[in-house]
C-alpha cells in the first residue's frame, strides 16, 4: 500500500498565488515552508490520524479528533493561530437524483489549509479544477472564501433542480391527481428538512467569519464573507419555500384522496339505498307461504319485476332532483 495514500492531493501557492502541485511524497516537507499550502486528506484512511499527529503536531488532540469525527455539525472555533472550521456541502454522487450533504473539515492558519473529507464533495472538485486551471489564490482567507462560494453555489444549483422538480410534480398533480407522486414529494421534504438542519448552523458559521480578526483574513475576505452570508440566507429561504410548496402538494393529494373516498362511499351508499326496498320486496315474495299476494297469478313474477323497476327509477329520479349524484 502507498504510504501516502491518505493524501488525496496537495498544492502550494507562490507569492503571486500561482498553484503548484506537490508530489505526495514531498507534502510533509512543503508544509514546513512559509507560503500557502493546501493538503486534502482522506478521513477514511487509517494513516490520516497518524500523519496529522506527526506532521501537524502543534495541533491540539481535540482539533484532530474534531477533524476526524464520524459526524459533525457545521461550526467554527477560533484558536490562537488558526481556525477549526466544519461545513457541509453537496456530496458528489454519480447517476443519482438524491443528494446528501457531506461534511468538509478544515484547519486554516496563515500558511496552511488542511482539509479532510469522508465523502466526496462537488465543491472540492470545483476548486480542484479551478486550481488545475491555474486560478491564483493568494492567501488562506481567499481560499476560504472560494471554498464557501463553491459550497453555496453547488447547494443553490441542487435546490434549483429540486424547485424545477416541484414545478413538474405540481403540474402533474393538478392535471392527473396521481396519488403515487405522494411518496416522491415526501422524500423531497425529508431530504430538505435534513438540509435545513445543517444550513442554519452553517449560516451562523459564515456570519462569524466576517467578524473574525486574523491577519490572513483581510477586509477583502470579510466583504466577500458578507456576500456568502447573504447567499446562504437566500438558500435557507429557498428551502423554506420548497418545503411550503411540497407541504401544499401533499395536502392537495390528501384532499384528493379523501374526496375520492367520500365520492366512492356516496356511490356505494346510494346503491345500497336503491337496492334496500328492492331487497325487501324480494324477501317478502320469496317466503314459503301459500297466501303471498300474486302467488296464483300467471304473470305475477313479471308484475313484481316491473314494480321493482319502477321503484328503482323513482329512487334514481329522486336522487337526481336532490343532486346527490
Amino acid at each position: 500500500m502507498n504510504k501516502n495514500s491518505h493524501i488525496i492531493f496537495s498544492y502550494s501557492f507562490d507569492k503571486n498565488g500561482k498553484p503548484i502541485k506537490i508530489p505526495l511524497n514531498s507534502t510533509s516537507q512543503e508544509l514546513k515552508s512559509h507560503h500557502l499550502t493546501w493538503v486534502h486528506l482522506d478521513a477514511n484512511n487509517k494513516n490520516t490520524k497518524k500523519w496529522l499527529n506527526q506532521e501537524v503536531s502543534y495541533l491540539d488532540h481535540l482539533i484532530i479528533d474534531a477533524l476526524l469525527a464520524e459526524e459533525a455539525r457545521p461550526r467554527l472555533i477560533e484558536f490562537e493561530n488558526g481556525l477549526l472550521l466544519i461545513m457541509r456541502g453537496i456530496e458528489k454522487l454519480n447517476n443519482s437524483k438524491n443528494q446528501n450533504l457531506a461534511s468538509i473539515r478544515l484547519w486554516i492558519d496563515k500558511d496552511k489549509v488542511i482539509s479532510i473529507q469522508r465523502r466526496k464533495l462537488e465543491a472540492i472538485d470545483s476548486i480542484y479544477q479551478d486550481i488545475a486551471d491555474e486560478k491564483p489564490i493568494k492567501n488562506s482567507g481567499e481560499f476560504l472564501y472560494n471554498l464557501i462560494y463553491q459550497i453555496l453555489e453547488t447547494t443553490s444549483t441542487f435546490l434549483y433542480s429540486v424547485a424545477e422538480r416541484i414545478d413538474i410534480l405540481e403540474n402533474q398533480i393538478n392535471r392527473f391527481k396521481n396519488l403515487k407522486l405522494r411518496d416522491e414529494i415526501i422524500e423531497i421534504r425529508m431530504n430538505l428538512t435534513i438540509f435545513k438542519r445543517y444550513l442554519i448552523p452553517q449560516k451562523e458559521v459564515i456570519s462569524k467569519l466576517k467578524n473574525i480578526n486574523f491577519p490572513f483574513i483581510d477586509n477583502w475576505a470579510k466583504r466577500h464573507f458578507q456576500e456568502n452570508n447573504e447567499k446562504v440566507s437566500y438558500i435557507i429561504e429557498e428551502v423554506d419555500e420548497i418545503l411550503s410548496r411540497s407541504k401544499f402538494l401533499v395536502d392537495e393529494l390528501s384532499h384528493s384522496l379523501n374526496e375520492k373516498i367520500n365520492r366512492n362511499m356516496l356511490k356505494l351508499s346510494l346503491i345500497a339505498m336503491i337496492f334496500m326496498p328492492l331487497t325487501f320486496l324480494a324477501s317478502i315474495f320469496g317466503m314459503n307461504f301459500s297466501k303471498i299476494p300474486l302467488t296464483n297469478f300467471e304473470n305475477g313474477f313479471y308484475l313484481i319485476c316491473f314494480l321493482m323497476i319502477i321503484i328503482g327509477c323513482l329512487q334514481y329520479l329522486f336522487f337526481r332532483i336532490k343532486d346527490w349524484f
